[in-house]
């Protein structure tokens, strides 16, 4: 029987240790890194760093590092930083900033107090909710809570720190376990995604060749055979830095003449008006157009294709009314479904390697030995993950069925945006709502779910709500490839991830206190969390049953993902990609449609006329225009952190 099981050779390649100095270095920058993406997204509202699949932060720090490596280079060789050591540093760096990111921890930690904060008589938030909500998990002292909302203060105080203590070493636990699910679920996945089905990993495509050594032993780098060194590279990064230095500008100082790089319209007649929610905007950042050259053909096509799709079927659904009716298209329930199809059709791909997997847990299958961690051990950190998340959950007093369905749900949609990022790397995932609680209460209904139930389910707002935009387990799959075409030692990475994970995670708490106490959060932005108890006020005090028009819609979703996957299979230049239906439906993707329908309309001009080569000689000018746009915009942004003025420049 299990000779039956197709298994590749037992073999274990030569692993490179990840190096101490690598590590220290990725600690150090981890702190001013979160600090620097709380100031952006938390207090200017205006770079979203952790907003795309390219985080544009860490890009710009392994620049930076590049840079410093050419000066050491010249002066002290010994102290040049390897391939491996640069991409140690930008794995942690990418992973402690989902975490700090605007949809992550920058949701949790006004979430566990908001609920009582804004808590008021006419609302009846007190008589609704608070009993459901554990102690242990929030801060409910509105005397404490002060500080944090109007500023004036400081988070250096006994009573300050004490009533954040205990809620915040618990959620900064809870990460960490999540963070290791995630891996262990990586590592399960990574062998049928990269050998057996070639997935391509375009995401991490830029810092493996900016990063690439003349050896195979990561040594020093050599910047002559590095594919951003061509003239036009260079032309890309001029014509991107001077675009957005001009556009900085005119944000910074009103006065200097307006660069249009982006506009958005506010259309006020019918039908054209349903477009305004999400927005119809037209931009040219350069990022995006680089990005977006990168992307297969399909994927490209199909972006902005279904962007202009959705907005078809709000215009569709105003004309006939439908919109206030069932509130037509429902483009959530859509979402839910089609992710839905994608996850059973990465089921089906993975088969044989989920055959071997349960060989190897079964029997006495030999193990391939060049994982981070063995399928026995993955398995049980999986299942012990999450059994502690559901008994995390059973204790913080949601039923364990809940639970159970509710995090099943919400790992088999991280691994199909793994999966997403692996094939085929769209610039953003912008999956808005469409994780398992509306979908719980649409299939139960808010009234069988219940007070307590909704309550908790709520506390975990920030993890289902906007994180999928950034979120932790593509970079971790993502890096796990880097280890394996850089020979780095695997489970040393999974080491450092964990540890950027503890510390990201933590910083990034510290300094949203430390910046709310200061500046307060109602200066800032508070209405993220604060949606959450506004929806659940809202589920208790209307209590719905099953929702059958959106399990429609859902249906109709997971059938429209199917039918354009098999009819991918069925014809080869079919150039139709459900992601493309996923991804493109809302806020993000109003700002990146257009760049990509200018980058998919030149690479199609290219290999039409010109073949793969002409594409290829192309590479090096959209590469460009990344790291230009990344550069500066980076820079201006530091600048402004310095000699305190802010530039709400858009990266998309």
């Amino acid at each position: 029987m299990r000779n039956k099981i197709p298994r590749p050779a037992q073999t274990r390649f030569n692993q490179f240790p990840i190096t101490t100095r690598s590590v220290i270095i990725g600690l150090i920058l981890i702190p001013f890194n979160s600090y620097w993406i709380l100031y952006l997204s938390y207090v200017w509202d205006s770079n979203r760093p952790t907003s795309l699949a390219l985080l544009f932060n860490v890009l710009f720090t392994l620049i930076v590092l590049i840079a410093i490596n050419e000066v050491l280079n010249r002066f002290s060789p010994k102290l040049v930083l390897s391939q491996t050591e640069l991409l140690t540093i930008y794995v942690m760096l990418c992973q402690a900033s989902v975490f700090a990111g605007r949809d992550m921890i920058q949701v949790l930690i006004p979430l566990i107090s908001n609920g009582f904060w804004y808590a008021t008589n006419e609302n009846e938030w007190n008589q609704l909710f608070h009993s459901h909500l554990p102690t242990w998990l929030v801060v409910d002292d509105r005397k404490l809570l002060r500080g944090f909302y109007q500023g004036q203060s400081t988070f250096y105080s006994l009573e300050h720190i004490y009533a954040w203590l205990k809620p915040g070493l618990t959620w900064l636990g809870f990460c960490l376990i999540l963070g290791i699910v995630m891996f262990c679920l990586n590592v399960l996945l990574r062998r049928q995604w990269q050998e057996y089905e070639k997935l391509t990993y375009p995401i991490v495509q830029l810092p493996y060749e900016m990063t690439k050594s003349s050896g195979t032993d990561g040594g020093s780098i050599d910047s002559r055979q590095r594919l951003l060194f061509s003239q036009l590279a260079w032309l890309g990064v001029i014509l991107a830095g001077v675009l957005n230095l001009l556009y900085s500008l005119q944000q910074i100082s009103p006065s200097f003449p307006a660069f249009p790089l982006y506009r958005e319209f506010h259309l006020t007649e019918r039908p054209w008006s349903a477009m305004n929610n999400p927005g119809f905007r037209v931009s040219f950042f350069p990022f995006a157009i680089g990005i977006g050259f990168l992307i297969p053909l399909d994927l490209g096509f199909s972006c902005w294709f279904f962007h202009l799709f959705w907005h078809w079927q709000r215009i569709v659904g105003d004309i006939f009314g439908w919109r206030g009716a069932v509130e037509f298209p429902q483009e959530m329930a859509q979402v839910r479904g089609a992710w839905m199809g994608i996850f059973v059709f990465t089921l089906w791909m993975g088969r044989r390697q989920f055959k071997t997997i349960i060989s190897v847990l079964l029997t006495e299958a030999q193990e391939v030995q060049d994982e981070a961690l063995s399928y026995r051990s993955a398995m049980i950190g999986a299942v012990g993950g999450l059994f502690l998340i559901v008994l995390f959950c059973y204790q913080a007093g949601m039923l364990m069925w809940v639970a159970v369905l509710f995090f099943m749900i919400y790992f088999a949609m991280s691994i199909t945006i793994t999966r997403i990022r692996a094939e085929l790397g769209p610039p953003a995932h912008d999956l808005y709502n469409a994780g398992p609680d509306l979908f719980l209460t649409e299939v139960f209904g808010s009234r069988q779910l219940g007070g307590q139930n909704l309550s908790v389910m709520t506390l975990f707002f920030w993890l289902n709500h906007l994180s999928y935009r950034a979120h932790p387990m593509p970079h971790q799959l993502e890096a796990l490839k880097l280890s394996h075409q850089t020979k780095m030692n695997q489970f040393h990475i999974f080491l450092v991830i964990m540890l950027a994970i503890l510390v990201g995670s933590f910083s990034a708490m510290w300094g949203y206190l430390h910046i709310s106490y200061k500046i307060g959060l109602e200066q800032a932005r508070s209405w993220y969390a604060r949606a959450a108890f506004n929806r659940l006020a809202g589920w208790l005090t209307n209590p719905s049953e099953m929702e059958a028009s959106s399990l429609a819609f859902t249906l109709g979703g997971f059938v429209t993902s199917i039918g354009l996957l098999l009819l991918r299979l069925r014809f080869v230049q079919w150039p139709l990609h459900p992601v493309g239906y996923v991804v493109s439906s809302w806020w993000t993707f109003t700002g990146l449609w257009f760049p990509i329908l200018i980058s998919w309309t030149i690479k199609r001009l290219l290999l039409s006329y010109g073949g793969v080569r002409s594409y290829r000689r192309a590479v090096p000018l959209f590469l460009g225009l990344i790291v230009g746009d990344v550069v500066v915009a980076s820079s201006v942004s530091i600048l402004g952190l310095i000699f305190n003025f802010s530039v709400r420049y858009l990266s998309w």
